[in-house]
């Protein structure tokens, strides 16, 4: 009997994150590949998270914290935070950054200091 797959989710804040990091490499690469290199994340993001979230590492800036429930993806120079929920089996993509970005400062910005 095969395993089932993970279920891929998206928070508000990886839609957010995934716009600004498109609006920052696109003055670096230019708006057609800065949205080619999007895509390329989602598709990586989904195939790692249906078939072996749980293979990721904790986030090790979050884990010096003392937060242990997020895990990371690293690709080429850019990292996705997601959280794995096992009943139901879902992946829920919190972040997409780039590598040099803190994890700890996207905590602040956008838990900490978001308005309610």
């Amino acid at each position: 009997m095969s395993e089932a797959k993970t279920t891929v989710v998206y928070s508000h804040v990886a839609q957010v994150t995934l716009s600004i990091l498109i609006r920052y490499m696109s003055q670096f690469l230019g708006e057609a590949e800065a949205k080619k290199l999007a895509r390329e994340l989602i598709l990586v993001t989904e195939s790692n998270l249906k078939n072996s979230p749980q293979h990721f590492p904790i986030c090790p800036e979050l884990e010096m914290l003392g937060i242990t429930d997020y895990r990371q993806i690293t690709y080429k120079k850019y990292k996705v935070l997601f959280r794995l929920d096992k009943a139901p089996q879902e992946a829920h993509v919190m972040a997409f950054m780039r590598q040099k970005q803190s994890a700890q400062q996207l905590l602040i910005d956008y838990v900490i200091k978001a308005p309610t």
